[in-house]
């Protein structure tokens, strides 16, 4: 071995990994807890689809994407991203996998779960009911109706 090289085990690199983890989480809490307001704007503009909320609310918890499919109806993989990746780039869904990286998951990113419940619900259910109330719009009718 020579004087410059590093021995470092993978299990020492996975625990600072996870001690980078932890302290990225704890600034995302500040910055979710201190620009809520902000952060709140922030977020409701990147609902964009009519789906966006109720995935976030869905994604509360971690879901694959076979159950994401499979719950909102989604023929392909393509109709799934087609919701899926404003939430991933705009920083609100965040995507996982497992240590094989075989099971992929999607879960609400610590910017959105770290703000106050409320609020987290208070977004869900607007995007929700705005959506009820596109769908419940009258149509409007010409005069050959």
């Amino acid at each position: 071995m020579t004087k410059d090289s590093v021995e470092v085990s993978s299990d020492q690199l996975k625990a600072e990994l996870i001690a980078i983890k932890e302290r990225l989480g704890a600034l995302e809490t500040i910055a979710s807890i201190s620009n809520r307001q902000v952060v709140e704007v922030y977020v409701r503009e990147h609902l964009k689809t009519d789906k966006a909320p109720q995935i976030m609310k869905e994604c509360e918890e971690p879901r694959t994407r076979e159950h994401l499919m499979k719950k909102f109806g989604f023929k392909s993989a393509a109709a799934l991203d087609y919701h899926l990746t404003p939430l991933r780039e705009a920083d609100l869904l965040r995507q996982r996998f497992d240590d094989d990286g075989t099971t992929q998951t999607f879960e609400q990113s610590n910017l959105f779960k770290r703000l106050p419940k409320s609020t987290v619900k208070k977004i869900l259910s607007d995007g929700q009911t705005e959506e009820k109330h596109k769908t419940a719009l009258p149509r409007k009718t010409s005069a050959k109706d």
